[in-house]
């Protein structure tokens, strides 16, 4: 019994630390976008990602437009991983100074931390909760 105890506690162990790894690769990659860091982003992006942008300097003349469009993030971010196998997809949604709406970065990742996705938008409505039946 031990012994199950201790393999379970070491497999979550080991999801979370990667879980706190991609975390940390998905803030390091927003704080590159935000600072206009694009050579190290295009460094990490897949063949199919760079093909999409086709150059740096074209992701450069898209993310830069967009982050001044939007201006500094600012109040609260909420942040998640979530699955999408085989990828992994960090989520950020925050405030921006020059946006009516609160925005959402998502970079889908690699298990290595490669990106395979960038998407940057508005934040969806929140779902409405369901009514309670009435009774």
């Amino acid at each position: 019994m031990a012994l199950g105890a201790t393999l379970i506690l070491a497999c979550t162990r080991q999801g979370d630390s990667a879980d706190s790894s991609l975390m940390e690769q998905g803030r390091l990659y927003t704080s590159w976008l935000y600072g206009s860091q694009y050579q190290k982003l295009w460094d990490r992006f897949s063949p199919e990602m760079r093909q999409a942008f086709g150059s740096v300097g074209e992701l450069a003349d898209f993310a830069g437009a967009a982050v001044t469009r939007l201006g500094a993030e600012s109040g609260a971010v909420d942040e998640r991983l979530d699955q999408a196998e085989p990828f992994r997809i960090y989520s950020r949604s925050a405030s921006f100074d020059k946006a009516a709406h609160r925005m959402l970065i998502e970079w889908s990742l690699a298990e290595d931390g490669v990106v395979t996705g960038l998407v940057l938008r508005p934040e969806p409505p929140a779902r409405a909760q369901p009514s309670a039946p009435a009774q």
